[in-house]
């Protein structure tokens, strides 16, 4: 067997015209949004509650995390502003706390452009929303923590 000397994508040559690697990935600061949402017993089908704002070009991280226990609605969807489900679509009553990112999952390293699914970087910010696709079974909150890396 050959002896292998590697290197991560972190690593690069300049003489050997290597790409820097991306500063986000490289030495990004974590940035952590902790937040709650609140519905009421009487919100509606279709009812959307705006969540955060997040740069399109931050890089997600897996301490995003929704505890959805005492949430008001049978099923927990949240997404943008017009693709519902981009980031979770659960029953309420498959877990107390819903983390969207794994760490080493699929979405390792992306852009939460990315993650959501958008077929382009739309710079800027992206609005995250939590969705009803059914009235409340009662009262509720979720409180949150939607975490990512940037440079700027």
């Amino acid at each position: 067997m050959p002896v292998v000397e590697g290197k991560s994508d972190l690593i690069h040559d300049p003489r050997a015209g290597d790409t820097p690697p991306d500063p986000q990935r490289a030495r990004g600061e974590l940035i952590s949004m902790v937040g709650a949402v609140s519905n009421l017993g009487t919100d509606s089908d279709t009812s959307m509650y705006h969540l955060a704002d997040i740069p399109s070009d931050a890089i997600v991280h897996p301490d995003t995390v929704f505890d959805v226990e005492n949430w008001g609605f049978a099923q927990v969807v949240i997404g943008t502003e017009t693709d519902t489900d981009a980031l979770l679509d659960v029953a309420k009553s498959a877990a107390t706390t819903q983390s969207p990112f794994a760490f080493g999952d699929a979405n390792h390293g992306k852009a939460w452009w990315e993650a959501l699914g958008l077929a382009s970087d739309p710079g800027g910010f992206i609005s995250l929303y939590a969705h009803a696709e059914a009235n409340a079974t009662g009262a509720g909150s979720m409180p949150f923590c939607i975490a990512y890396l940037t440079s700027h």
